[in-house]
């Protein structure tokens, strides 16, 4: 569908916003999608225990079946649990079989977590459950595929698929392994030779190798999976890839799960793809899921998280992760894009981090590390949704007017979001201030909030969120045209979202960036060392003092974020640390509505000339996709280059004076209590 852009209005005089933060009846978890999750599932858990140095301590993993009965309750059945410490009392791991769950409309889903009191936050796209406890600092992660309803056969898995798996043998980052390959079924239980490329903690110093997989085979009967079988020992501290697996297998065929009995490996893999792949093969929204170690320093990073991908078909990525720092107990929002080109194999190697792999028909998308970025990311295309109204909310169609970041990402008071869907009415833009509430016929609600309405048409509102929803961890939208209702879309809320606006109208690339004399910051104008600038942005959250909603805000007193004493700028040119900036206002921007303006000083020095990459932090989140044009610096030239999420995170560490974490643990949860 076709876009309606913002960020041209900002230098034109026209966009929108902000009031007092005030408690409503707290909204809850949608749970209208529950009943689609229902029936069996085979799953592998697994998790590492970890010290405050990254040093790993016990493993565990726990596979088997899940059956959800599609009304919040699921239990455990056919499980085999593995403990690095043992299983008779001396390990941390034990198996709660069972607890509760839910799914909202747009597949976001919650549920108790398997081994822990804690909680699973990922998606549901039927066949696949992915999910990571994010806010209780578990590294973590779950994978569920749906089971078939009559026995398997070996003829259940035939053809090629692309896997990936991601292990830390023994408990340990010392031993971690990653790799990838392309798995040849012959549906009779045999598996063709292959060759794994990866890289091993403890061979080649980290570095990426290759290695030949001997032909392997594999068993399937019954309705609780089988074995994979490679070569040598599960327990060979010199393969990629070895020994004998629980193997899960999709009922249709096309996706697969597994890991060692006696290990906490994860295997994945889908369908490889057929003919000529390119980037046309990705398209619109993914939901992920993955792990990460970071072992290159003298303390490990690690990770885990679960989010969303939104793409066109053109290479770019805009990505969300609810990401889990579990090293620094942090859990954020980190939004970023990435620009990759699909092979005509269905990969794509970053030259620096990351292995891209595509495939089972556009429906799936794999990320694994290289070299010491140990990492194991799994896509899942979401699901397609049927419009249930006449005015319709595309359940997975909200999102950050500034950047387009995808439907998992939080949503902030005074944040200006685009919904898209079917909503019937002809294209009209505000005119007047204060915004209104009813546009064209046209109300949106927030939480049962009547919001500002900056933008009607027949497929896209662009409105604001309403300041009284802050302190409130959900928010439920709902369009009505003239009286007509839409249904209700339910997402995160926090208490601030961040996007900068840029010049490309995209997120992406240069920033909404002025010089001080109210010209543009280009290529050929750009800002130069001290130089103070004024970047346009949008999901600042509350102010101080507080604007009535749709008001334009005052000059004097300026309207100040009440997330400032937490916001701050590095710029990261890829050859340099990342260099703080100084900021010296963080707010609304005067005379306009909902629109926010950040004041910042360019470093003197450490910065590199030419299009450097804006980080940009929150006590909830971390952005990075705009860039500002620099020169005037006396070192080389900027070189933006896609970096793993432990350099991302040490920058968001670095910027010291910025206060993380400020939520109490399950913030979020909406489960009931166990």
């Amino acid at each position: 569908m076709t876009r309606i852009y913002t960020t041209v209005l900002i230098f034109s005089g026209a966009l929108v916003m902000a009031i007092a933060p005030a408690h409503l009846t707290a909204q809850s978890f949608d749970t209208s999608g529950t009943a689609t999750l229902s029936g069996q599932y085979l799953f592998r858990y697994v998790d590492f225990i970890n010290d405050g140095n990254g040093n790993l301590l016990e493993s565990c993993s726990l596979t088997g079946v899940i059956a959800f009965d599609g009304a919040g309750t699921y239990a455990l059945s056919n499980t085999q649990l593995f403990d690095s410490d043992g299983t008779t009392g001396t390990g941390s791991c034990a198996s709660l079989g069972g607890g509760a769950y839910g799914v909202q409309s747009n597949g976001i889903a919650q549920l108790d977590n398997p081994l822990f009191p804690a909680t699973l936050f990922g998606t549901f796209s039927k066949p696949v459950v992915i999910a990571s406890s994010t806010e209780d600092d578990y590294f973590d992660l779950f994978i569920a595929v749906q089971a078939p309803l009559s026995s398997f056969t070996n003829g259940s898995l035939s053809g090629a698929f692309t896997a990936g798996t991601l292990d830390f043998l023994n408990a340990s980052a010392s031993l971690a392994r990653q790799g990838y390959f392309t798995l040849n079924a012959d549906g009779n239980g045999n598996i063709a030779a292959f060759t794994v490329t990866g890289s091993l903690e403890n061979v080649n110093s980290g570095g990426s190798v290759t290695q030949n997989v001997s032909a392997s085979t594999y068993a399937l009967s019954g309705t609780a999976g089988g074995t994979l079988t490679f070569p040598g020992g599960s327990d060979d501290q010199s393969a990629i890839v070895s020994g004998a697996k629980v193997l899960y297998v999709s009922a249709d065929g096309n996706w697969f799960v597994g890991g060692s009995a006696t290990g906490s490996d994860m295997l994945f893999g889908f369908r490889a793809p057929s003919g000529t792949s390119s980037n046309s093969l990705l398209n619109g929204t993914y939901f992920v899921a993955g792990m990460e170690g970071n072992v290159a320093g003298s303390t490990n990073f690690l990770d885990a998280f679960y989010g969303s991908i939104n793409t066109s078909g053109n290479g770019t990525l805009i990505s969300h992760e609810r990401f889990d720092d579990v090293v620094d107990v942090q859990t954020y929002d980190s939004t970023f894009d990435r620009a990759i080109t699909i092979g005509a194999d269905g990969s794509y190697y970053d030259g620096n981090t990351y292995t891209y792999l595509a495939g089972a028909n556009g429906t799936a998308l794999m990320q694994i590390g290289s070299n010491q970025e140990f990492s194991l990311i799994i896509g899942i295309h979401a699901p397609s949704i049927t419009p249930t109204s006449t005015v319709w909310i595309n359940p997975i169609g909200i999102t950050n007017a500034a950047n387009y970041t995808p439907i998992t990402n939080a949503y902030a008071p005074g944040e200006l979001v685009s919904l898209y869907g079917n909503f019937g009415v002809a294209s009209q833009v505000d005119a007047v201030l204060p915004v209104p509430t009813k546009l064209g016929g046209v109300q949106v609600f927030v939480n049962g909030r009547a919001a500002p309405v900056y933008l009607v048409s027949q497929n896209q509102i662009s409105a604001l969120i309403p300041y009284e929803i802050s302190g409130e961890y959900f928010a439920t939208f709902q369009v009505a045209v003239n009286g007509s209702k839409s249904n209700k879309v339910t997402v995160y809320a926090d208490n601030s979202a961040p996007g900068i606006y840029t010049l490309g109208e995209s997120g992406i690339g240069a920033g909404a960036i002025l010089h001080s004399d109210y010209s543009v910051v280009t290529d050929a104008s750009p800002a130069v060392p001290g130089e103070t600038v004024l970047m346009f942005m949008n999901g600042l959250g509350t102010v101080t003092p507080q604007l009535a909603d749709g008001e334009a805000a005052p000059d004097s007193p300026l309207s100040v974020s009440d997330e400032a004493s937490g916001t701050s700028v590095l710029l990261n040119d890829g050859v340099d640390s990342p260099a703080r900036a100084s900021i010296s206002f963080a707010g609304l921007a005067p005379g306009f509505v909902g629109l926010y303006q950040v004041n910042f000083t360019v470093p003197s020095s450490g910065l590199a000339n030419g299009d450097v990459l804006i980080e940009f932090n929150t006590p909830e989140a971390f952005n990075e996709m705009a860039t500002i044009s620099l020169s005037g610096f006396p070192g080389g030239d900027a070189r933006i280059v896609p970096s793993g999420h432990a350099i991302s995170a040490r920058s968001r560490l670095a910027a010291s004076g910025a206060a993380f974490g400020g939520h109490p643990k399950n913030f979020r949860r909406a489960l009931p209590e166990r």
